[in-house]
């Protein structure tokens, strides 16, 4: 099933009883740091993501591989990886396994352009299948979707196989995707010049 996001959105009203999940646990090689405490103004990423994105959301959760990327102590609820080095595909099952709601919104920490308006369209979408997924020319955003918690299953069997691949695993679902966002939207943080990009966005007004 797909859904032309932009066409939909003044149209529906979504009771976001879900888990807004940030996935924090990335290695950050080409940044060089860790990406959840890069400083934005007088907070991190992490928080001012999280600020941006949970008004919308009636539970809020941070995943982590490990306890030791834990820089700092934050005011929400924080899970870790089952499954050591196994990248983002192992956060989320963290947080669809701990999530108080059954569907979860999963977001990379450095993808801070995303809106409440993407992260209210895939919950609502994935209330009726496994899987909301942004799809930007044909290719998924998994670490910018919408889980079940039935999706929980063939997460824990792909994990368990030594499957990896986030985008692997959604073959394995019913997967409602959504289609129509502006690329820009679902850009990530990867490098200090993204990062610095990003700063120059936010003093002229831009997120």
């Amino acid at each position: 099933m797909e859904v032309d996001c932009p066409h939909l959105a003044a149209a529906m009203i979504v009771a976001m009883q879900a888990t807004l999940l940030v996935l924090a646990g990335g290695e950050s090689r080409r940044m060089g740091r860790s990406k959840a405490w890069l400083e934005v103004g007088d907070t991190t990423l992490l928080e001012w993501l999280v600020h941006r994105l949970a008004p919308a959301f009636s539970d809020v959760m941070v995943s982590f591989a490990a306890p030791e990327q834990l820089e700092t102590l934050v005011p929400y609820r924080v899970v870790f990886d089952r499954k050591p080095a196994a990248g983002p595909l192992s956060g989320i099952e963290a947080g669809l396994s701990a999530a108080r709601t059954n569907i979860a919104f999963a977001v990379a920490c450095d993808m801070p352009f995303v809106t409440r308006e993407i992260a209210e369209m895939a919950v609502a979408s994935a209330r009726t299948c496994d899987a909301a997924v942004p799809r930007i020319a044909g290719r998924p955003e998994p670490v910018c979707a919408a889980y079940g918690k039935s999706a929980l299953p063939a997460i824990t069997t792909a994990l368990d196989a030594g499957n990896l691949m986030a985008s692997d695993v959604l073959s394995h679902l019913n997967v409602t995707w959504l289609e129509g966002f502006d690329v820009e939207q679902l850009r990530s943080l990867n490098t200090p010049e993204d990062y610095q990009r990003f700063h120059r966005d936010l003093r002229r007004g831009d997120n």
